[in-house]
């Protein structure tokens, strides 16, 4: 699986779509173009889709040569943690970071004619020879990493299939249920013979199944029940590659028990109720907190007495002066604005936090900080990002990009002539 996207051949549009059925029990889901985050639409956007289907079963489409490795590790994570009974079907082609995102599926079901491709982690490095020594090293515990996914879901070491990987090994449909990469071939739903010349694929070794030789495919390899997220398990390593350099977030305060702790909203409520049975207003009157203290200006003038607190209010009601009102939503106010101002404090300390230690570029900080504010689940996708991969300072010729995130650079591979 290349680090960087692969370009899509046309424009496609969205690389994935979702479509819930009537009843709402079951969902389609199609992956059918690159998975990335520059060309496409991103990871934060699909998991975000992901998380919303409140269905049963998942029926989970690919044809897709594969693309971002981080973007892949995301969405397969997402669908792991998904509740519903997950069916991966390959309509044409599950290569690169595709091949292993189908892995997290409960069961992954190969169209007839199609192919499935898995190879070691590739990139570009631009720099002296500790910029290459570091890119290998970043490489190959990534392609370690993948390779214990596949011994984990299909059996087997995960030697065996890093020597595969570097094979860059192709398989037909029948070939990847020999190898224990899926579990069946539906020979009932034929799939496209041509839908992998769909894809430039001339970036990898072999240009499809037909140009490739035969896979040296182990049959004492035995199918397992799924992946685990297990400390220790390669699935969880994949999903925390680089979580240990991400700050902790400060924890949320506890809840608060007792009614003045509480704040206004559930204060209010209360104040509300008291004062319509003191003052005798039917509950069908529309008297906003205004118009409340407004009446009760009135009797208080009318009767010539001061308010107390009597034993006669209803048990759990609490009874206080219009000062004492007022103060409490003021002091409320305040602290939803102090909360909101220490959550962007946080998200932007995550930000800065991830330039500064070269895991994603200055240039992107805006688009971190936003992405955080609408899903603080994204935190864990900014966590997948490998600590000093966008350099700190200009080295060498950089053909005018001062800078740019980890995948630009480790993708320039394909697109030497595209800017940003």
């Amino acid at each position: 699986m290349k680090i960087n996207m692969l370009k899509p051949s046309v424009d496609r549009g969205p690389w994935f779509r979702m479509e819930t059925d009537e009843a709402g029990t079951s969902a389609e889901v199609y992956i059918y173009d690159v998975i990335d985050s520059f060309w496409g639409v991103n990871a934060a956007d699909f998991v975000r889709e992901l998380q919303a289907l409140d269905v049963d079963t998942i029926n989970l489409r690919v044809n897709s040569p594969g693309g971002s490795v981080y973007d892949g590790v995301a969405i397969m994570n997402a669908l792991r943690r998904h509740p519903a009974n997950i069916i991966a079907t390959v309509d044409g082609l599950a290569a690169s970071a595709a091949s292993f995102i189908i892995q997290a599926a409960d069961e992954v079901v190969m169209g007839k004619n199609t192919e499935l491709m898995i190879h070691d982690a590739s990139a570009i490095c631009w720099g002296n020879a500790k910029d290459m020594a570091d890119t290998a090293q970043i490489l190959d515990r990534i392609s370690g990493t993948i390779a214990g996914i596949y011994a984990e879901r299909a059996g087997g070491t995960a030697d065996e299939w890093r020597d595969a990987m570097l094979a860059e090994t192709w398989y037909t449909a029948e070939e990847a249920v020999t190898a224990g990469l899926a579990d069946r071939v539906d020979t009932d739903d034929e799939a496209d013979p041509d839908a992998t010349n769909r894809f430039d694929l001339s970036i990898f070794a072999h240009a499809g199944r037909r140009n490739a030789p035969a896979p040296a495919v182990n049959t004492s390899h035995e199918r397992r029940p799924g992946l685990s997220l297990s400390n220790g398990s390669p699935l969880a390593a994949a999903a925390h590659m680089v979580a240990k350099t991400i700050p902790t977030p400060p924890a949320e305060p506890k809840d608060n028990t007792t009614p003045l702790e509480k704040g206004p909203d559930a204060m209010s409520e209360a104040v509300t109720k008291g004062l319509r049975e003191r003052l005798g207003i039917p509950a069908a009157a529309n008297l906003d907190d205004t118009g409340l203290l407004s009446a009760l200006d009135e009797a208080l003038a009318e009767q010539e007495v001061t308010p107390t607190v009597t034993a006669a209010a209803a048990p759990g009601t609490v009874v206080l002066d219009a000062a004492q009102y007022e103060d409490l939503v003021a002091s409320a106010a305040d602290g939803r604005t102090a909360r909101q101002q220490q959550l962007a404090d946080n998200r932007a300390a995550l930000v800065n936090a991830a330039v500064e230690d070269g895991r994603i570029a200055p240039a992107r900080r805006e688009h971190w900080v936003n992405a955080l504010a609408a899903d603080p689940g994204m935190s864990e996708t900014l966590a997948g990002l490998e600590k000093g991969l966008v350099p700190l300072a200009a080295a060498g010729y950089v053909g005018g990009v001062n800078e740019s995130t980890d995948e630009d650079k480790l993708y320039s591979k394909f697109y030497p002539g595209k800017e940003g």
